[in-house]
């Protein structure tokens, strides 16, 4: 399935989850449905951004974006996180708050489990199949698609959650007999705050890698290291010199400096040889790539040992 289209599958499942969670909550009266909900609503908002930007990102660099559009891609799994670390850092300590009343003596308001059960088992088929169908697209389109990606792990994350949201809640009158009996009227609030700390560290992770990619850090010295090996050996061969390279990831392109000592005048169609062999060789390692080649005297960054590549 092509990229747009599994965007827009993700966009009308979504969708239908989150008003689904919505009618859940009017009827169940759970604030742990209403967080699944808004999880699926915040997905469905992203999937349409994210359309947009999947199609921004299939154009190549132009006057208005000299660098490419693959930037859009990294800002979008940005503030998409941003965003998700709002919601669940709101209804964690929402949930913090309603818990302290009940230790207070304040008895929260009963729940009806029955369309909570419900939801969550339509709610996480649903869920499995988008994220299949979506993880299939990323496999099928080279694994380069960072939107995907993100949509598709989503995806699989709001399966869990809201097959163990409806799993939970109609498990939880069974308690009645048990030890736990007196946790039964704060189930809701107890998952609440369970699925926000849980949920949370994914979208904390993905925000702090997309922020070093809008910030233009490199990759990992391992990987640039690999990449260096196979470009020295090509810069070689042109019997010139490579004295750094630099490789940073930007969404689904890589971006590789190649600062080159010619040792003697070299044309311009030399220049553009030796950028085209770099070119085939780097996508090779690391998937889409664009190349440039800087012709220098000296290397261009101040010696540290932490950057030392060997």
């Amino acid at each position: 399935m092509p990229e747009e289209r599994s965007l827009a599958l993700g966009l009308w499942v979504s969708l239908a989850i989150a008003l689904g969670g919505l009618l859940a909550y009017g009827l169940s009266g759970s604030e742990a449905v209403l967080l699944d909900g808004l999880y699926a609503g915040v997905m469905a908002l992203t999937s349409l951004v994210a359309a947009r930007v999947g199609a921004n990102v299939a154009r190549p660099p132009d006057r208005g974006w000299p660098f490419g559009y693959e930037g859009q891609e990294a800002v979008y799994v940005l503030l998409r996180s941003l965003l998700l670390i709002g919601i669940l850092s709101f209804a964690a300590l929402n949930a913090a708050r309603e818990l302290i009343a009940w230790l207070q003596g304040i008895e929260p308001e009963a729940i009806a489990t029955g369309p909570a059960g419900w939801y969550g088992l339509l709610g996480g088929l649903s869920c499995g199949g988008l994220a299949w169908a979506q993880h299939h697209s990323w496999v099928a389109g080279g694994r380069c698609s960072e939107l995907l990606r993100t949509e598709s792990r989503a995806a699989l994350l709001d399966t869990a959650i809201t097959g163990g949201t409806g799993a939970v809640l109609v498990a939880a009158p069974l308690l009645e007999t048990t030890p736990l009996a007196p946790l039964v009227p704060v189930a809701d609030t107890l998952l609440v705050l369970v699925l926000a700390l849980v949920v949370v560290p994914e979208p904390l992770h993905r925000f702090r890698l997309a922020l070093r990619e809008t910030a233009g850090a490199a990759c990992e010295p391992e990987l640039i290291a690999r990449t260096r090996s196979a470009a020295t050996a090509l810069v070689e061969a042109a019997a010139a010199q490579l004295l750094d390279l630099s490789v940073v990831k930007l969404g689904r392109i890589n971006y590789v400096v190649a600062y080159v000592n010619p040792r003697a005048a070299v044309e311009a169609s030399w220049l553009d040889g030796l950028r085209d062999q770099l070119d085939g060789t780097c996508g090779g390692l690391l998937g889409p790539v664009r190349t440039e080649v800087v012709l220098t005297g000296r290397p261009p960054f101040a010696v540290h040992p932490r950057h030392v590549l060997k």
